[in-house]
């Protein structure tokens, strides 16, 4: 017959048996813990979503700055127009490409005596009075005066001036374009709100109206950049974009 064994040595056996178990699991819990450690390192982690991620994902660990957070090395429209000087033409029929010299000013009669009384073309600029305007400064920095009108047209005609300014004037010309001021004399642009905003590299100011006895439309459209004042008027001429064909053979 078997003997199942004292009790002394059941508890003694029972005591090892547990005693292994513990040491066991205790070593199945720290391989498990390495392990699992190793695969959280080498398997992508979750992104968190929405703006954190972007945020997070943005810094870069490398020395040098990624090709988004690199400045540019190209010019800036500002920059072009500093750097770039106007290249202002001496004969008004120069002042726009050909194409564009046929489609607006076609055959209308160039600086005509008859019709200007001051001289036309290439001028020399002058000294303003003490008492001038802004308006009347930028005139007399007049190198070159245009205008394609019919002595015997009531009207129409088509004026355009380059003139060359101190930083000063430049600066402020647009500024007193914009400001609404009293009337002084019956000269259509006299006391006129003008509309500024930035367009070809400078700044450029419009007034548009309609003559009240003739019905047409009329406008004068002034452009600063550079120290150098371009004023386009028209009066029943209509244009497509002739300050842009003027800025292009400027400044190119």
């Amino acid at each position: 017959m078997d003997r199942a064994g004292s009790p002394g040595e059941g508890k003694t056996t029972m005591n090892r048996t547990v005693k292994t178990a513990v040491v066991g699991l205790a070593l199945a819990a720290l391989l498990s813990g390495c392990a699992s450690s190793t695969d959280d390192a080498d398997s992508p982690q979750p992104e968190p979503s929405g703006v954190a991620t972007d945020v997070a994902a943005s810094p870069k660990t490398s020395s040098s700055p990624s090709p988004a957070a690199s400045p540019s090395t190209g010019p800036t429209p500002s920059a072009f127009s500093t750097t770039r000087p106007a290249s202002i033409p001496t004969d008004c029929t120069d002042l726009v490409d050909a194409a564009t010299y046929a489609a607006t000013m076609g055959d209308a009669p160039l600086n005509d005596p008859a019709y200007f009384g001051q001289p036309m073309g290439q001028v020399t600029p002058t000294a303003p009075a003490a008492d001038s305007d802004p308006r009347e400064v930028v005139s007399a920095g007049d190198v070159l005066r245009c205008g394609w009108a019919d002595v015997r047209a009531d009207i129409t005609g088509l004026f355009a001036d380059v003139s060359t300014v101190d930083a000063a004037t430049a600066s402020s010309y647009p500024a007193w374009l914009a400001e609404k001021r009293e009337s002084t004399s019956p000269f259509w642009l006299d006391g006129v709100v003008y509309d500024c905003s930035e367009a070809y590299g400078g700044t450029m100011c419009q007034y548009a109206t309609t003559d009240p006895m003739y019905g047409v439309d009329m406008a004068d459209t002034v452009l600063v950049r550079d120290g150098v004042v371009v004023t386009v008027t028209q009066r029943n001429v209509p244009t497509d974009d002739l300050m842009g064909s003027i800025v292009t053979r400027l400044w190119g």
